[in-house]
């Protein structure tokens, strides 16, 4: 029982976490799913039973899908703040004018695809 729930419900948590934290730093989502895998790998011989070695493929699988929906949420979330910075610095204290023509700042810089220059 015990068992059971550790690799059903613990390890998988503690993955996710772990996957979370290495995308971050690493920014790599391949790198975070080969420690992982190497981590596994390593407890699998210790222990010395071959169902965890399915298991560390299966958490290999989990690490890598979460460090690629992290790389994901990261870039919205960064476009997010891009275009609230954007509007943000250009907006007067008292009127706000809607400028619809695109720079070619903002072609180059990627933020014509995402935000409207205001001004």
């Amino acid at each position: 029982m015990i068992n059971t729930l550790l690799i059903f419900f613990a390890l998988p948590v503690a993955v996710i976490i772990f996957s979370i934290a290495l995308q971050k730093i690493f920014n790599n989502p391949l790198l975070v799913a080969a420690i992982i895998f190497a981590i596994f790998l390593v407890v699998t011989f210790i222990i010395g039973n071959l169902i965890f070695l399915v298991a560390t493929i299966a958490y290999t699988l989990l690490a890598f899908i979460t460090a690629i929906l992290t790389q994901i949420i990261c870039k919205i979330l960064t476009k997010i703040e891009d275009c609230d910075d954007n509007n943000s610095s250009n907006v007067n204290d008292d009127v706000l004018t809607i400028n619809d023509n695109w720079t070619t700042e903002n072609l180059n810089t990627g933020r014509g695809k995402y935000c409207r220059n205001y001004r």
